[in-house]
């Protein structure tokens, strides 16, 4: 069973069961994408929309009637989701006109269900003049993206910090098992377990804290600016309605951008939010990296910690395991910088009043969100958790590694210590035993020197 809708270019035919209209149903056919858009946008869209229908009910713009009834359209939609009521996907329209239309469709004709009347109807309820009255795609669309991108990255910023108290758990309990530095990935001085583990926490400290520069950003809505930042037909008073109604619901501070045509044309903070998750994820790859080589082994590798086993790790080698939830971190992390690299690109493309790439800068945050957020999630949970140190052995290797000589250098000096160095290396030797042979210095003087105190300069 169909209907038929008009919009300004004329008739269509719709689904009977469907609640979207002509221009949705356009959309549909224009963009045979396979990825659908995100229905956390649509939500937020859907509570904008309600702000603005509630503001201007209550302002005597729209009657009560029917604006209570749109409201009770919009909370029914939040509520009891029916995806086959948003069928459009990702990539569409500039923009987001067609999902903007889509979600203002629904709405309507929702209304008109609740009012017992045909869909369509909208001599009585418009998707246009009620349901996005005030309103332009140019500045409910990229607020939606900031009010989802807000809500996002404060759940986000709790998955990094579960992994931050991982590490610094970790960081505690090895403070002092003593291993081999390396850098060019050649033995070098000693650190800890401890002061490794650390220096990770630290590191994604550095993204929370930056996270709530950005967080500050995204409070800062273009909503209100209408079609080109001027705020066109929407009314000062109307516009704090809005506010007042959307911080109401949200339990939270959203204000108006300083310079609507500013935020509008150069969506900046979309890019810094980006760069943010780029960053992340560059440090989410050189964890995950260390963490491999110090897991490498058992016997080939470096040996120095035992990341547990989530499943078997080859379908020829039996009994060998792989580091599969940090090797799924670092694909995460790469996916990630990709994605961003396209916000990049698209923020760059904006002319004149806006930037009609949203739909595919929206759509790449929150899938880089959405990979990182399980990324960090299982790395916490099944690698960090439960890990394994092999502190004796690496110990072990530390004491025979030409990489601690280096603390022979105040004592003997630098060309003596690179002559037993070398030697050492020739026969095959530990430098230690090649020292006390030939009594270059006494026994007393070697423990002193390779304490662990001296090498940790405690």
């Amino acid at each position: 069973m169909t209907r038929k809708e008009r919009d300004s270019l004329g008739e269509v035919e719709i689904p009977d069961d469907r609640l979207y209209g002509p221009e949705t149903a356009r959309a549909l056919s224009n963009f045979p994408y396979k990825r659908f858009m995100d229905r956390r946008i649509i939500d937020n869209l859907i509570i904008i929309k309600r702000s603005y229908v509630k503001a201007f009910t209550d302002g005597g713009k729209i009657p009560n009637e029917i604006g209570s009834k749109i409201i009770e359209a919009a909370d029914s939609l939040l509520k009891n989701k029916n995806e086959l009521d948003f069928p459009l996907k990702y990539i569409q329209a500039g923009a987001g006109t067609s999902t903007n239309m889509n979600v203002n469709e629904v709405i309507a004709n929702k209304t008109l269900e609740l009012m017992k009347l045909d869909k369509g109807r909208h001599d009585v309820v418009s998707p246009h003049n009620q349901v996005n009255i005030g309103q332009s795609t140019n500045d409910v669309f990229p607020s939606a993206m900031r009010l989802t991108f807000y809500f996002e990255l404060k759940n986000f910023i709790k998955t990094i910090e579960k992994a931050i108290a991982r590490l610094d758990e970790l960081s505690a309990i090895t403070s002092d098992y003593i291993k081999t530095g390396r850098t060019h990935l050649q033995d070098a001085s000693a650190v800890t377990f401890g002061g490794e583990f650390k220096g990770y926490a630290d590191e994604l400290r550095t993204f929370v804290s930056e996270a709530d520069f950005v967080l500050s950003r995204l409070r800062k809505l273009n909503l209100g600016g209408t079609a080109v930042g001027t705020g066109a037909n929407l009314p000062q008073e109307m516009r704090n309605r809005v506010y007042r109604n959307l911080n109401e619901y949200y339990k939270e501070n959203f204000i108006p951008a300083d310079n609507l045509m500013t935020v509008m044309q150069f969506i900046s903070d979309f890019n810094r939010l980006a760069s943010l998750l780029s960053g992340l994820s560059s440090s989410l790859i050189k964890i995950s990296r260390d963490l491999r080589l110090m897991n490498s082994g058992p016997v080939a590798g470096f040996n120095e910690i035992v990341v547990p086993a989530v499943q078997p790790g080859s379908s020829i080698m039996p009994g060998k395991v792989n580091p599969s939830i940090l090797e799924a971190l670092t694909m995460s992390a790469l996916f990630a910088r990709g994605l961003v690299s396209t916000v990049s690109d698209a923020a760059s493309q904006g002319e004149m009043e806006i930037n009609v790439f949203t739909p595919v800068i929206y759509t790449a945050i929150m899938e880089a969100f959405d990979v990182l957020t399980v990324a960090l999630g299982i790395m916490e949970e099944k690698a960090l958790k439960g890990i394994k140190i092999n502190s004796d052995y690496a110990y072990e290797v530390l004491l025979n590694s030409p990489g601690t000589a280096l603390l022979l250098n105040p004592v003997i000096g630098y060309e003596k210590t690179a002559e037993i160095v070398n030697e050492s290396k020739e026969k095959k030797e530990s430098f230690l035993k090649l020292l006390r042979e030939k009594k270059i210095l006494t026994d007393e003087q070697i423990n002193k020197i390779f304490s662990k105190e001296n090498m940790l300069n405690k």
